[in-house]
């Protein structure tokens, strides 16, 4: 195709000849870094010519063009580019709803687990304020807090791991 090599040349030999009066330029300034720097932009239209880069390039421009003059007349490109916008519309609000609603669908699957556990641990906070609420009127009544350690209800084992973290912790703290 020497019609692309006829337009092709002849632009890179002009930016080349730019770069380098852009690196004179600098030099004249005495900025060495800008020097250096221009003499690798005066060098890569060149060198995308020769590795065959500017060819790959202008072919592409030459495809997109093509592509955008067929858009104009050509109803299936149209409705394909009407289906690409309502996918990206679809997807935007996709990811909206997703963020809005996290997981329904997971979190009715859990309900019977979660509730459980909710249970569990409002009949460990019924305990836990019925302890206190004995100790209260055990100090109340002057006996201290030994009294309401030795009339209070035996403790229910922990439900899992966290729970016992978390009742070891009160211990240590002396909360019961």
């Amino acid at each position: 195709m020497p019609a692309v090599d006829t337009v092709l040349l002849p632009l890179c030999v002009g930016l080349t000849l730019l770069g380098i009066i852009a690196t004179g330029v600098a030099w004249r300034r005495g900025n060495k870094g800008r020097v250096i720097q221009g003499v690798a932009l005066a060098l890569a239209p060149v060198a995308l010519y020769f590795s065959g880069l500017l060819r790959l390039i202008w072919n592409g421009v030459v495809a997109v063009g093509t592509w955008a003059s067929n858009v104009i007349f050509s109803p299936a490109i149209w409705f394909g580019l009407s289906l690409l916008g309502l996918c990206l519309v679809l997807w935007v609000v996709g990811s909206i709803v997703a963020r809005r609603f996290p997981g329904k669908a997971k979190s009715k699957a859990s309900a019977p687990a979660a509730g459980g556990r909710a249970a569990s641990l409002a009949v460990k906070g019924s305990a836990a304020s019925g302890a206190v609420a004995q100790s209260s009127t055990a100090e109340n009544n002057g006996s201290g807090r030994g009294g309401a350690k030795k009339g209070a209800p035996a403790s229910q084992a922990p439900v899992d791991d966290e729970m016992a973290e978390i009742e070891a912790l009160l211990k240590s703290r002396g909360i019961d």
